[in-house]
C-alpha cells in the first residue's frame, strides 16, 4: 500500500495519532514525527528524509496548523518536491 507523511501541529497530536493508527490498520505505512525523530536528531534532516520517502503528504488542517511554522515548512518542502518531480 501507500506511505503517508502526516503534517500536523503539536496541538493536533491526539487527532494525528488516531489518524496514523487508522491508516496503519488500513495497511498504509505512516511517517509521524514522534515515531521517526529521536532525541538528538536534526529535525530538518529527519523531516526532509521522511518527506523524500513517502508517496503522499497529508496535512491536518486546523486553526493550529495554519499558524504553524513547521507545517508551513513541511508543505513547502513537499510542494517543491512535487514541482521538481512533476
Amino acid at each position: 500500500m501507500s506511505s503517508v507523511f502526516l503534517s500536523h501541529s503539536h496541538a493536533d497530536k491526539p487527532f494525528a495519532r488516531k489518524l496514523a493508527a487508522d491508516l496503519r490498520l488500513a495497511g498504509h505505512a505512516v511517517w509521524i514525527d514522534e515515531a521517526e525523530i529521536n532525541i538528538g536528531d536534526s529535525l530538518v534532516l529527519k523531516i526532509r528524509e521522511g518527506l523524500d520517502q513517502v508517496d503522499f503528504v497529508a496535512a491536518i488542517i486546523s486553526s493550529h496548523s495554519v499558524n504553524s511554522e513547521w507545517v508551513t515548512r513541511e508543505l513547502d518542502i513537499a510542494s517543491n518536491r512535487e514541482m521538481k518531480e512533476k
